[in-house]
């Protein structure tokens, strides 16, 4: 009795000989179909799984193909039969069948066990992996992120707890020891700022009486000794010889490679102060028309011309602290620049929290106890000292930074004596406020003459 699955086949023949008598107005050739020769030992396998001799070939050559292929697909669905030959024989699959499983196609299946009631062999399905979403890191993982040499020794999330409670103790006295030297390089360059006021005011006859929050001229605003040249001159002076101190620290004197490393940071400190009592010092006093607000005051300068300034000097002064980032980690030691959040922690202890921390101390202890003769004073004092994140901020985003190795190594018996200079700076501090609680009066003569004296 037929199966069914070759009754299948005898109707799509015929279905396909029927279209391709309707498509050409020709009969199709049948081609004469050849028996296989069953090895007795497979008796078991299924007609769909005959084995044949892979040297045996038909009686009658098949000729060569004439019609196109989805035709002939049609008219032969036997060409959809494949083989594999193991070891001189041949073992016919249907490719088309799915609910077939595959069998073992070992060497030992078609020995002497072929026929026995062995279970077959399924291979089992490749677990196809779904590629996960991809994650945009956030800016705490970039910025603590290590190198590709170190994530291969990352370590857990607790590890990274562990390794940053146990270099706490260490940045905490680096910490304090870079307050202190930012609090004494504000009082450096804020003297020099006040003295060069005062030494060309007095050159245009004109007293000044130095406090610890501003300049008073006992003159007043309405002297006829006012002269639109001599507030510009008295007022651009000071800045000029700021920025020239910050110049030639950052061009010459930190360009050295002899440098102790507590005097670099104690001079990259007033080198920082110096750009923003320049830079800085401008913004601020275009917004509170004091210091150095009086010069574009008095040049006339319209408030597009004035925002457009104030835009430049302030990507001069980010400019400024991205490129003088090499300096910056010059002052940290050589182990601590290897590993990126190791970097970044002593960064922000060195740089970040004495620039917050030194700023409001600062402001506290300049506030005045009356009222000054320009109001806005403090404002733009404030200013000043908040510019200085223009500076510091960049220095954590320069990764092609490449300092030399000029910065001490780290003693395990002896601590950076944060505690020390810090306390000298605090110190320093409210000394300058009782020095200059009462005001020191400056009257500077010049007086040039040449003659004979007989």
């Amino acid at each position: 009795m037929p199966e069914n699955g070759s009754n299948g086949r005898n109707f799509l023949r015929r279905l396909g000989e029927r279209i391709f008598f309707i498509l050409t107005g020709e009969k199709p050739r049948r081609q004469h179909r050849h028996r296989t020769n069953v090895n007795p030992g497979l008796s078991g396998l299924s007609e769909r799984q005959q084995v044949v001799p892979a040297g045996s070939k038909s009686r009658h050559r098949r000729k060569k193909k004439v019609l196109p292929k989805f035709l002939e697909n049609i008219i032969n669905p036997e060409r959809e039969k494949s083989g594999r030959s193991v070891r001189g024989k041949v073992i016919l699959t249907q490719t088309s069948d799915t609910t077939q499983p595959d069998i073992d196609r070992s060497p030992d299946f078609v020995g002497s066990n072929a026929g026995s009631n062995n279970p077959e062999r399924i291979i089992k399905p490749i677990k196809i992996r779904k590629h996960r979403p991809y994650k945009k890191k956030s800016f705490l993982k970039r910025l603590f992120e290590t190198s590709r040499q170190d994530k291969k020794e990352k370590k857990s999330q607790l590890d990274f707890w562990d390794d940053l409670k146990k270099v706490m103790p260490e940045e905490g006295y680096a910490m304090f020891n870079s307050l202190g030297f930012y609090i004494l390089a504000y009082l450096l360059v804020y003297l020099i700022y006040q003295f060069t006021e005062t030494l060309v005011a007095s050159n245009f006859d004109i007293d000044s009486v130095l406090f610890y929050y501003e300049i008073y001229f006992p003159i007043g605003n309405a002297s006829p000794l006012w002269s639109r040249f001599n507030i510009i001159v008295i007022t651009l002076s000071s800045p000029f010889v700021s920025v020239m101190t910050s110049l030639i620290l950052l061009r010459v004197v930190l360009m050295r490679e002899k440098l102790k490393p507590q005097l670099r940071l104690f001079l990259l400190w007033v080198a920082f102060h110096g750009a923003t009592h320049f830079l800085g010092a401008f913004v601020a006093g275009i917004a509170t028309s004091q210091g150095f607000g009086y010069v574009a005051n008095w040049l006339y300068m319209n408030v597009f011309f004035r925002i457009l300034v104030s835009l430049i000097f302030l990507f001069l002064l980010t400019v400024t602290g991205y490129y003088s980032a090499v300096f910056a980690l010059e002052t940290l030691p050589a182990g601590v620049r290897q590993h990126r959040w190791r970097l970044t922690v002593a960064l922000g202890a060195r740089f970040i929290i004495p620039w917050i921390i030194g700023g409001l101390m600062i402001i506290v202890v300049k506030y005045p106890n009356a009222i000054p003769q320009h109001p806005n004073i403090m404002v733009y004092d404030a200013i000043i000292i908040a510019s200085m994140g223009f500076m510091v901020i960049p220095a954590f985003f320069n990764f092609k930074a490449k300092p030399r190795s000029v910065a001490e190594r780290p003693s395990r018996h002896k601590r950076p004596p944060g505690l020390l200079i810090s306390t000298l700076a605090i110190v320093t501090l409210i000394l300058f406020r009782l020095a200059f609680d009462r005001g020191i009066h400056f009257v500077i003569n010049f007086s040039f003459d040449m003659g004979y004296y007989r």
